[in-house]
This record gives C-alpha cells, sequence and structure tokens, in this order.
C-alpha cells in the first residue's frame, strides 16, 4: 500500500495504491488524520491504484470525512475504480461521498 500526497493550492490530492485492509487501515487513517490535523481540511482521495477495499478501508473514508467536515472542510473521491465504486454501491455509500472520474474535475469542484 502507498500513499502520496500532490499540492492543489489549498486542496490535498492524496493518492492510494495497493490493497486497503485491516492490516494496513489503521496507519493509513493516522496518516490522514495527521494531514487533517495539520490544516489540510479540503483532500481528494485519488483511487484509481486500489485494487483491494475492505469494510476497514471504508471505515477509514467515513471517518476522515467527518473529520473534515467537522473542520468546515471537504473530501471527495477522484479516479475510482469500478470495483471499487461496485463495492460502495453494494454497502449502499455510494451517495455518501462525491466523486469524480479525475483529478483535474474534483480540483475544480474546489
Amino acid at each position: 500500500m502507498s500513499l502520496n500526497i500532490d499540492d492543489k493550492g489549498k486542496v490535498k490530492v492524496v493518492s492510494l495504491a495497493g490493497k486497503l485492509d485491516v492490516n494496513l487501515s489503521v496507519s493509513i487513517e493516522a496518516e490522514l488524520e495527521q494531514l487533517v490535523e495539520s490544516g489540510s481540511h479540503f483532500l481528494i482521495l485519488e483511487l484509481s491504484g486500489i485494487e483491494y477495499l475492505s469494510s476497514s478501508g471504508i471505515r477509514v473514508f467515513i471517518s476522515i470525512m467527518r473529520k473534515i467536515k467537522d473542520k468546515n472542510g471537504r473530501l471527495v473521491l477522484a479516479c475510482v475504480p469500478d470495483i471499487i465504486k461496485k463495492i460502495l454501491k453494494t454497502v449502499e455509500l455510494e451517495d455518501l461521498f462525491e466523486v469524480y472520474e479525475s483529478v483535474d474535475d474534483a480540483v475544480a469542484s474546489f
């Protein structure tokens, strides 16, 4: 699992790649929480490299989204693979997240 951060002005693009499962969700959540606590309240999670998303990974997304909303920020998803869209739809969470086809579209939404 890898996590890379790209600065787009007031927006941070967090690119995740690999398998976001129970073993990695705690460390990924800690890194994202640190980013939010350091003042980044506008995040794009770029998910094109995600191969697998467990319920623990979904919980990370929801947790970070709540923390950002508490700080009047916003979290959106970009470049979501079809398999991940299907998972979100299966657990009836597809409407919880704003989803954009590209990072550029997501950045423009801010």
